[in-house]
């Protein structure tokens, strides 16, 4: 696999543009562009969960977990997805995962684990920090001169 750079609106855009079963980018935009897939006469197997975008991978049978609204959830990594211990249903990505049982959030500060120590951590821990991208902020002084208030 390659990286490539792309803007914050494209990235979505293709994400936008996913239908099932796609869970990666490659897969949407082999479909876009019209490339086949290799052929290999087994589909290859995964185990666990990964999520290449962010360095992120987790062994089968490993179990996240929630509370929202007096609601316990938890997943559990299986055969490349998460697979809701509530409900059987299973999610190719943490953000379907959340959406489906809390709403729209940032899912990588909403799940926690259990450390080989027993210590509850979110999963975001287990993120390559490198490969997080984050938004550019603005100071009070710049909104302020974009909306036209007072030291504009």
């Amino acid at each position: 696999m390659r990286t490539i750079q792309v803007s914050t609106d494209v990235f979505a855009a293709i994400w936008a543009d996913r239908r099932q079963p796609e869970g990666t980018e490659d897969e949407i935009l082999r479909r876009k562009l019209g490339v086949k897939a290799p052929t290999s006469k087994e589909p290859p197997k995964q185990e666990g969960f990964q999520d290449a975008r962010y360095g992120f991978s987790c062994p089968e049978g490993f179990e996240i977990f929630r509370v929202h609204r007096g609601t316990e959830y938890r997943a559990r990594a299986e055969g490349g997805a998460w697979t809701l211990v509530n409900t059987g249903a299973r999610y190719c990505s943490l953000k379907e995962l959340s959406d489906a049982t809390v709403g729209h959030e940032n899912a990588w500060t909403g799940w926690w684990y259990r450390d080989a120590n027993g210590r509850r951590k979110r999963i975001d821990d287990m993120r390559d920090r490198a490969r997080i991208r984050r938004r550019q902020t603005k100071t009070i002084d710049e909104l302020a001169a974009m909306f036209g208030g007072p030291g504009s």
